[in-house]
């Protein structure tokens, strides 16, 4: 019976998206460790939506706006993010 209840409640988290979601909170640390205003804006547009609650999880998009919040200037960023469709 426990088993069944176990997977019936994974069962629930999996289909509601919204449960695993980013909330407000998570962008925004995500956002301010960026040292652009120009990655934290890319990493709030690509990371708004994430369905993930561990980084290594994130997106192939999310993780390029994330290194791109690493570079130290906006042309470096606009570098990175580039090949990822921003």
């Amino acid at each position: 019976m426990k088993k069944l209840i176990t997977k019936i409640f994974i069962l629930i988290l999996i289909m509601q998206g919204s449960a695993l979601s980013l909330d407000r909170d998570d962008l925004l640390k995500l956002k301010s460790k960026a040292k652009t205003s120009y990655a934290a804006a890319a990493i709030e547009d690509m990371c708004a939506g994430e369905d993930a609650f561990l980084e290594v999880m994130y997106s192939s998009r999310c993780k390029c706006a994330i290194k791109a919040g690493k570079a130290n200037n906006k042309y470096a960023a606009s570098e990175i993010l580039d090949p990822c469709g921003w």
